[in-house]
């Protein structure tokens, strides 16, 4: 593993990401740098980034109030559905990432 495998794998366990998961993500990007490009782009995104924040603090606020976090990405995920429709084409790399994630 290079060293920016490495780094990209402790970023990711840093902010909650599982190990596996980690790992996958980091070889993913190191194997698709083209892929890495694209979710740069979406990070200078304005529009994106805020809604991605909206979307992590409502469900952090429903986690804590003790709804189980994958009732609460649901319920969220539900809420902003048009939103993230909206941005479909921006979120492709992301939806690519993820999918190969699981």
């Amino acid at each position: 593993m290079g060293i920016k495998s490495f780094l990209i794998k402790k970023a990711l366990q840093a902010k909650g990401v599982s190990k596996d998961q980690a790992e996958m993500i980091a070889e993913k990007l190191s194997a698709n740098p083209a892929l890495a490009e694209k979710l740069k782009v979406l990070q200078d995104n304005k529009e994106v980034k805020e809604l991605f924040e909206k979307i992590q603090k409502e469900m952090e606020e429903k986690t804590k109030s003790g709804m189980p976090e994958q009732y609460a990405m649901v319920a969220v995920m539900t809420k902003y559905k048009s939103d993230i429709a909206k941005y479909r084409e921006e979120l492709a790399p992301l939806m690519e990432l993820m999918m190969g994630a699981k």
